[in-house]
């Protein structure tokens, strides 16, 4: 019996002790939503360039360029497959980042989806994913970083 008591006082201890010794892990950060307002600022290349700022508290300045992927022979059809780069220059640089990502442009209702990587800046590695809907020439939507990815 004696021995039954020191055998669990034992193992209690070994629990405590690997307990004591695991690792802490940083609290999960959760995604980040950017909701957004850009201009057509110009096109050449086979590339076109919006810029405008990112609403609320922050108000950062952002540019999108998309490039479309198929032949000039393709700008016809009203759906595109493109790749893109947004750039986000935070009021400090640690919030800037660079993201190339790529997805479809559907002009005839407007809405664009884009995915990719953070590639510069703050939280580098990081998965992107980007909605919009452009009317006229103008698009908004929102951009949102998941950090979850970042680093794996």
């Amino acid at each position: 019996m004696q021995r039954d008591v020191q055998s669990g006082v034992i193992l209690i201890a070994f629990g405590l002790l690997a307990l004591a010794l695991k690792p802490v892990s940083e609290p999960a950060t959760p995604s980040v939503r950017l909701p957004f307002e850009a201009t057509l600022a110009g096109a050449s290349n086979g590339s076109s360039v919006w810029e405008g700022r990112v609403r609320g508290d922050a108000s950062a300045p952002v540019r999108l360029t998309l490039h479309q992927v198929e032949s000039p022979v393709e700008a016809a059809n009203p759906v595109w497959h493109v790749r893109g780069q947004w750039t986000v220059a935070g009021l400090s640089p640690a919030r800037s980042f660079t993201a190339q990502l790529e997805g479809v442009v559907d002009w005839k209702t407007g809405i664009t989806h884009l995915s990719g990587v953070v590639t510069s800046g703050w939280m580098k590695g990081a998965w992107v994913q980007q909605a919009g809907r452009f009317v006229n020439t103008d698009v908004s939507g929102t951009v949102e970083v998941l950090p979850a990815v970042a680093g794996r």
